[in-house]
């Protein structure tokens, strides 16, 4: 199954490579930040990592995200920049997660990106789009494309979907851009044919009924960790180096809605989890821990995103006059 995939993966990128497969634009610039395996290679911290710097710089960003496992169709515009307008479900939880962690920056789903976009354009919500987790939505013209990286899976076989993890060979990231790995970054990396950025996370403190508070507060005592996220062991053995003692670890798959029944194993026990799983908790006394993308040598990559977006920008002066400036 996997040589299947593989076939029709090479035939589709072979179609766009040749503009038989028609790519739309959006009138404002489009930075993409995806991955070639499914999840896991801390995608979501790094747009709004993007987000916080671009709308600290001036921009108004908008991003754009598919809404993976929501209970609505179409274009639904989850914030505005003052929070989510709707709840996860109809949502999807990451840009639930984006919509509560990021004033200033608006948060749009679609599986359609393009009439996503389209429609935040209509609304003049921004004026400048991250797309999450873009890499293979190729239907949508994008300015930068940025892939990030998990080093352990690069130095392992590609072996594509679905006997595998990846959703594209390994040559694919020819593509991009720029490479966001995460840190630590080892020698097996230096066969990436693109500029490379490391990415490390950082720890903002644990957050509970809506106050942040440092990760000392609970050193020292038992905590039950579980969390539903496509990589959970990575987060326990965060917590386990930040100094935490975690005496239980319960893994849910990834985007799992949770019910009384998951809630009553945790009763009597101090809880940590995710902030993505957070969203998705029906109410309990849980933490959650916040964690920020703190991304290495960032002067340069915002250079390189300021050379590709001038080009976006002469382009549309060409076509069709002046545009929005910031």
């Amino acid at each position: 199954m996997s040589r299947v995939f593989g076939r029709i993966v090479a035939w589709r990128a072979h179609l766009y490579d040749r503009g038989v497969l028609p790519v739309r634009s959006l009138r404002h610039p489009v930075i993409s930040v995806g991955n070639l395996t499914m999840g896991g290679t801390g995608k979501t911290p790094l747009v709004m990592e993007l987000a916080r710097r671009f709308r600290d710089e001036g921009y108004r960003p908008v991003i754009l995200s598919r809404g993976y496992r929501r209970r609505t169709r179409g274009t639904v515009i989850v914030g505005r920049g003052r929070g989510p307008e709707v709840d996860w479900r109809q949502s999807g939880d990451e840009p639930q997660m984006m919509a509560l962690r990021l004033p200033g920056v608006a948060v749009v789903v679609g599986a359609d990106r393009h009439a996503a976009g389209r429609r935040a354009e209509a609304e003049g919500l921004g004026n400048l789009f991250l797309l999450d987790d873009g890499f293979q939505h190729r239907r949508l013209h994008r300015d930068v494309d940025i892939v990030t990286v998990d080093p352990a899976e690069w130095s392992a076989p590609d072996r594509l979907l679905p006997s595998g993890r990846w959703r594209e060979p390994r040559s694919a990231i020819r593509r991009a851009h720029a490479a966001c790995v995460q840190a630590p970054l080892p020698e097996t990396m230096g066969d990436v044919p693109i500029p490379r950025f490391e990415v490390e996370t950082v720890i903002d403190g644990l957050e509970r009924n809506g106050e942040l508070f440092p990760l000392d507060t609970l050193r020292g005592t038992p905590v039950t960790a579980f969390a539903g996220i496509a990589k959970p062991e990575r987060f326990f053995d965060l917590l386990e180096r930040a100094g935490l003692t975690v005496a239980n670890r319960i893994a849910f798959r990834d985007h799992h809605r949770f019910r009384s029944a998951d809630l009553e194993r945790l009763s009597g026990a101090v809880a940590v989890t995710t902030e993505k799983d957070a969203v998705r908790l029906p109410g309990g006394d849980f933490h959650f821990l916040r964690v920020s993308a703190n991304i290495r040598r960032f002067n340069e990559l915002r250079d390189l995103i300021h050379e590709r977006i001038r080009h976006h920008d002469a382009r549309q002066d060409r076509d069709s006059g002046p545009q929005l400036g910031r």
